[in-house]
Parts: structure tokens; sequence; C-alpha cells
């Protein structure tokens, strides 16, 4: 899902991409704002990011319920977490997944 918006305790988020799985009521409902953040949340960086914003994100969708929260950098190489920077070296979800994106 791009652009996905999340409710959040700072308010309402743009999640840039995220995977819900389908077992989730949200695909029958399609809700406007997602109450529950998905499974894989996916931040990709912009210059004008900075690095706090990006960990408060980050914060967010963990504490909304994310199980991972991936980070795309500017060369196109992912960073996977698992809890507020616990950074791990693959995804446990997809494990197949590439660690750089074209």
């Amino acid at each position: 899902m791009p652009e996905c918006p999340l409710s959040t305790s700072d308010g309402v988020k743009a999640i840039d991409v995220a995977w819900l799985s389908t077992t989730r009521e949200e695909h029958v409902q399609k809700p406007i704002v997602l109450e529950r953040a998905p499974e894989i949340c996916v931040e990709i960086l912009s210059p004008s990011n900075t690095v706090s914003e990006i960990q408060e994100k980050q914060a967010l969708y963990f504490e909304a319920g994310a199980q991972e929260v991936w980070i795309c950098g500017l060369d196109g190489n992912l960073r996977f977490y698992v809890a507020p920077g616990q950074q791990v070296d693959a995804s446990g979800l997809c494990p197949g997944f590439p660690q750089e994106v074209a």
C-alpha cells in the first residue's frame, strides 16, 4: 500500500509504503486511516529528512503495532528494524527481500 495513513499518538502519519497481511480486517473495510499499524512500515528517505524525524516516525509506528520498520536510504539500501533503534540483518517477515532496491 503506498502512502498509507496511520493514526499515531502524534497525529496521522503517512507511511511511504506499507504491507498489510490479507488476514487483517482492513482489507475488507478499507478505512480512510488505519488505527493499527501495518505489519511492515517502509520509510523512503529524501534529502530533507532528518535523523530525528525518521527515529520519531519509527518509534510511532512500533508504538502503533508495527512488527518491522524498513528504512530505504537515498542509495537504495534497506535497513530493517524490529524495535526502535534495533536493526537486524534481514526482514523476519520477508526473509528473502533484497537489502538493496534500484
